[in-house]
């Protein structure tokens, strides 16, 4: 197990480097990158100084919180992208030319490989300049730092971005079935959008759907929760079912979805 999670570690760093020195070849497109990161921070930024020109609270969220909440969304957005976001819509591409055979004979694990394969190293200037700002706005919402708050934070955070990624994956392999289905990427961006807002601003039913069947409450607003109102043991253990419930459908759907595929040579 240590030597197979050591080895995973290795390949994962190869792929880094690579993805930089693709990213460094084009330094405009790196630069642009950054740009329309910035544009969409802006964007949420200036949706929600509107609300609050009007009312001052969203629910348990005050002009404050919301401001960390969405430092928790960009830094959501902005750790998925790095790691994650730029392979899981290429399963359609692949599909639909057979390229996924090639993927099929590597000696690793094809999940992995299609989920880890492409780094978006820009995102790192983003990180850096989000966690900088969290840290500041936190300690100054508490008058002082709680660590305690930063470590159900982070455990929260990393099963937040587990969500994103097992509902990305499990709607992108519907082309398995579907044999094309170009449209993952907008079905995804649409039902993501829920985990862009509050959760206090949900109510009823649809409240208890987004911390259960459609979890998207638990990507920022858990999270922020965490570092807003301090841990809360239950809820995160919640949390963890869900994510590890999402993540093992991840990987039966894989394997259903690849009995129907149907290879380049067929």
């Amino acid at each position: 197990m240590k030597h197979m999670v050591h080895r995973y570690l290795v390949l994962w760093r190869a792929f880094f480097r690579n993805s930089l020195s693709r990213d460094m070849e084009f330094k405009m497109n790196f630069i642009f990158d950054l740009f329309i990161d910035a544009i969409f921070y802006g964007s949420y930024l200036f949706f929600f100084g509107v609300i609050f020109s009007y009312v001052d609270a969203l629910g348990d969220f005050n002009r404050d919180a919301v401001i960390i909440f969405l430092l928790v969304t960009y830094l959501t957005d902005t750790v998925y992208v790095f790691v994650l976001g730029g392979n899981v819509f290429n399963i359609n591409r692949m599909v639909i030319r057979g390229d996924l055979d090639l993927i099929l004979v590597k000696p690793m694990n094809p999940q992995f490989f299609m989920s880890f394969r492409y780094v978006h190293a820009y995102a790192l200037v983003s990180l850096g300049i989000l966690l900088f700002f969290l840290v500041k706005m936190v300690v100054a919402y508490h008058g002082q730092f709680h660590a305690v708050n930063f470590i159900f934070f982070f455990a929260s955070f990393i099963m937040g971005i587990s969500i994103i990624y097992s509902f990305e994956f499990i709607i992108a392999c519907l082309v398995f079935w579907f044999r094309n289905f170009s449209v993952a990427g907008w079905l995804c961006n649409e039902v993501i959008k829920y985990s862009r807002r509050p959760d206090s601003i949900y109510r009823g039913w649809f409240r208890t759907l987004v911390f259960s069947f459609l979890p998207m409450a638990m990507i920022s607003s858990l999270p922020a929760r965490m570092l807003i109102f301090g841990p809360d043991i239950k809820i995160l253990l919640f949390q963890a079912l869900v994510s590890g419930l999402f993540l093992w459908i991840t990987t039966l759907v894989w394997k259903r979805g690849l009995v129907r595929y149907e290879s380049a040579s067929s």
